[in-house]
């Protein structure tokens, strides 16, 4: 009965942790860290401030810094996006507005990601013509 119990239990948590972070297999990776991030509304243009949406797993994580840089230029953004939660308070749902690349080129839009207070820094680049 106790086995049967502890089989219950894990399988109850198991299918939590897999209900709470549906990322697609694009998703940013860091060991048990994911996100995965899509823009609001229309394509990222050069000179125009836009918002992106984040979705981290594990979902109790914190999406603490969203910023990018021009590695060719050696420069960053002019704007310090604002973040904030969106949705529940554990669901690993997160939004920054007012990200802005003023030049075309290459970009890396990093993520920084806190769990059980370690920060995981997850990159991706973006290219504007």
């Amino acid at each position: 009965m106790k086995r049967l119990l502890f089989i219950a239990g894990f399988a109850a948590v198991f299918c939590t942790v897999v209900q709470a972070c549906p990322l697609p297999e694009s998703a940013l990776r860091d060991g048990a860290v994911q996100a995965a991030w899509t823009v609001e509304g229309a394509p990222i243009t050069v000179g125009k401030l836009f918002a992106v949406e984040v979705q981290v797993c594990p979902a109790d994580a914190v999406l603490s810094r969203v910023d990018a840089t021009m590695p060719e230029h050696q420069h960053g953004m002019n704007y310090r996006p604002r973040i904030q939660r969106v949705g529940a308070a554990q669901d690993g749902r997160w939004r920054a507005e007012g990200l802005m690349f003023h030049m075309p080129g290459r970009w890396d839009l990093r993520l920084d990601v806190l769990v059980a207070g370690r920060t995981q820094k997850l990159t991706d680049t973006v290219t504007l013509p």
